[in-house]
């Protein structure tokens, strides 16, 4: 989801990259002008949800200043076709 970059908004997009390995991999690319990005944990605050599952990330970029990207990956173990990201506690929204 994207959102605009004003005054206390952080743009996150993501795009699946694939699977490898039993791993879903998605990118992310956060820009904002005002936030710090340092303060957010995406392994903490990022859920994959599919087949039924709610699953945390096992690898995610850290973020920092107000320009970050990089890719996070879930531990799926066999190829998935539907599923959802929902990124909590970044502004101005408070569930992505």
């Amino acid at each position: 989801m994207t959102g605009t970059t004003g005054n206390g908004d952080v743009a996150i997009e993501l795009t699946p990259g694939g699977m490898e390995a039993g791993k879903l991999i998605v990118d992310i690319a956060a820009n904002t002008h005002s936030v710090d990005l340092t303060q957010f944990d995406l392994e903490r605050i990022t859920t994959l949800e599919y087949d039924g599952k709610k699953i945390k990330p096992m690898e995610a970029p850290r973020l920092s200043g107000h320009h970050a990207s990089g890719s996070i990956v879930f531990d799926v173990g066999d190829n998935i076709d539907s599923f959802s990201i929902m990124i909590e506690g970044i502004p101005s929204l408070e569930e992505r």
